[in-house]
């Protein structure tokens, strides 16, 4: 399977959340995309590219108050291209 190449401007959020999910994931952090255990690379994808719908990031805190988890949830279909 071919894989789609990115925008510039879908290249920056990739490269910016890739960063971000792959320190969150040194740090212990488990990070979820509807429901299912995903790499950053999953992550950072799904959110660049926005083809399928956004995506909105819940931040789970446990009792001490670090980050534990990161649950990614489908939050809609974004707007078709136009010509």
């Amino acid at each position: 399977m071919k894989k789609k190449k990115f925008t510039k401007e879908e290249r920056v959020r990739y490269d910016t959340l890739l960063k971000q999910m792959k320190r969150y994931e040194k740090q212990g952090v488990e990070i979820t995309l509807s429901g299912e255990r995903s790499s950053p690379e999953q992550i950072a994808s799904a959110c660049a590219v926005r083809e399928h719908g956004c995506y909105m990031g819940d931040y789970i805190w446990n009792e001490k108050g670090n980050l534990k988890e990161i649950r990614y949830d489908k939050i809609g279909r974004t707007a078709e291209k136009k010509n």
